[in-house]
């Protein structure tokens, strides 16, 4: 009867083992070059493509929020960041950037109409799918948006940040 009653208890503890076990996701952010994404592309791959710039403050309320939320989402996000990509607009009112360097010339190649920091990009088997764009930060939100045009912000659609991701 003994030996009944700790088998249970092993039994039952390894139940809970590997329950926490499973329970536990991991987030991951990895870090990419443009080279590395225009291999993912090339690879045909699906992935989620966070791109980021230095100094931007929507782009550190939306890490924060991440950071701080990540516990149980199983996903990898790959991070761009275009710090140094020398984007600009030829005049003021233009709905697409130009970029003076190799790596934001290739990068607006695969992103004609990027305007916006933070934005996330899904990408399916090689093509860009949609695209998050901005952060606010009261809703815990970003604009959803096709990727065949610049962002309309009153035609945006809100979507939760960690919907779009899990998508």
């Amino acid at each position: 009867m003994r030996w009944i009653k700790k088998g249970w208890i092993a039994l039952f503890g390894i139940s809970l083992l590997l329950m926490s076990a499973c329970s536990k996701t991991n987030f991951q952010e990895v870090e990419v070059s443009m080279q590395e994404v225009e291999t993912m592309f090339e690879n045909k791959e699906s992935f989620q493509l966070l791109v980021e710039r230095d100094n931007c403050p929507f782009c550190e309320s939306l890490n924060q929020y991440i950071e701080d939320t990540k516990q149980g989402h199983a996903l990898t996000v790959y991070k761009l960041d275009t710090t140094d990509f020398e984007f600009s607009k030829r005049k003021q009112e233009d709905e697409v950037l130009q970029s003076s360097t190799e790596e934001g010339q290739k990068f607006l190649e695969k992103f004609p109409y990027f305007l916006y920091t933070p934005t996330i990009y899904t990408i399916q088997d090689g093509v860009v799918r949609s695209a998050a764009i901005g952060f606010n930060e009261e809703n815990k939100t970003m604009s959803e948006w096709n990727v065949d045009s610049s962002i309309d912000w009153d035609k945006a659609d809100e979507v939760d940040v960690w919907k779009y991701l899990e998508r």
